[in-house]
């Protein structure tokens, strides 16, 4: 496996790691679809041919995606937990 592949395959495991976060939250299970689709590349990362541009913006899109998930938990009201 080519290091291009391990970047590829390092950016849809990230983002399908963050699957039962994304059903607890706001999100439910409106990306559904998307993570199915995610889940099928995954399994064809190792028969793809690659380029380092593709790669690295797919990286980029990843960490975009990231900031936006971290930004929209930040403006969703905190649920408070009463101690007892």
């Amino acid at each position: 496996m080519s290091t291009l592949q391990i970047r590829l395959k390092n950016c849809i495991q990230t983002i399908l790691e963050l699957e039962p976060d994304m059903r607890a939250g706001i999100w439910g299970r409106h990306f559904d679809e998307e993570l199915s689709t995610l889940k099928g590349y995954l399994q064809q990362v190792d028969h793809m041919h690659l380029a380092e541009d593709d790669v690295q913006r797919l990286e980029n899109a990843t960490a975009s995606f990231l900031a936006e998930l971290r930004l929209s938990r930040r403006e969703q009201p905190q649920k408070k937990r009463l101690l007892q």
